[in-house]
């Protein structure tokens, strides 16, 4: 079983494993730590935000080096840890009454403090004035409104609809339906540029949904050719996502 450690990063130079990107010099990361071949172990960083909280990682107790952060990282910490059970739940697909409620929504009509009240609900912050507010709640209504149309899809239908954009058909339907959605809002994603083969990934900063407008931490995860996995290390921020296929009907 893996250990964990935390500690702020000594410089530029490593990668967080999950999102690519690099981790700035003195950064929180987090390190799986796992035995090596050999009579050392392996450690893999993570971003903090990046890194996904499993069973295993009940605490601060388990991570070590909490004890030596300063009192504000050691907070923003616990914070991350407690926010697990939270986020964890958030992420469950809503339910059909709660997405139509949402769906339904006109930003342009409602006051500012119910728009305050559904941006907190949506989890978005937007510092600004009311035409802000009301630019944000429409991507989270459309969103909202793409999410529950295709949350009828049945799975092959997920897959039909993902494979006809040459996306990844694998994983869960809760997956899948997270991948379409992400689809339909901001375009498929593309093929690297540098190597041609695999499918790109994205990684929005802090896991965030909304705000982003489909730019985020790309990365090629590489691809098969002729029975032979190829690696890539292709890394960028921005990508030219490509037009959507719904499906015919």
């Amino acid at each position: 079983m893996p250990t964990y450690c935390i500690e702020y990063a000594k410089s530029n130079r490593s990668s967080c494993k999950v999102c690519k990107a690099k981790i700035e010099m003195d950064a929180l990361r987090v390190g799986t730590i796992s035995p090596g071949p050999g009579d050392y172990d392996l450690t893999s960083w993570r971003h903090m935000t990046c890194h996904k909280i499993t069973s295993a990682l009940s605490g601060t107790s388990v991570l070590t080096g909490f004890d030596a952060l300063k009192e504000a990282d050691k907070k923003k910490v616990e914070e991350w840890l407690a926010g697990s059970d939270k986020a964890a739940t958030q992420s469950k697909k809503r339910s059909a009454d709660e997405l139509g409620e949402v769906s339904k929504l006109e930003p342009k009509k409602m006051k500012a403090k119910d728009l305050d009240s559904a941006l907190k609900a949506a989890g978005v912050t937007v510092a600004g004035k009311k035409k802000e507010k009301e630019a944000a709640m429409e991507e989270v209504v459309e969103r909202a409104q793409v999410e529950e149309r295709y949350s009828k899809l049945t799975l092959p239908q997920l897959k039909e609809m993902a494979g006809s954009n040459k996306q990844l058909k694998g994983g869960t339907k809760g997956e899948l339906l997270d991948r379409c959605v992400d689809g339909k809002m901001y375009g498929a994603l593309p093929r690297c540029p540098e190597c041609g083969g695999g499918i790109l990934k994205v990684f929005y900063a802090d896991g965030k949904k909304y705000g982003h407008d489909g730019q985020g931490n790309f990365s090629c995860p590489g691809f098969f050719d002729d029975d032979q996995w190829k690696r890539c290390k292709y890394v960028a921020t921005s990508a030219e996502r490509l037009p959507w296929q719904e499906l015919e009907n």
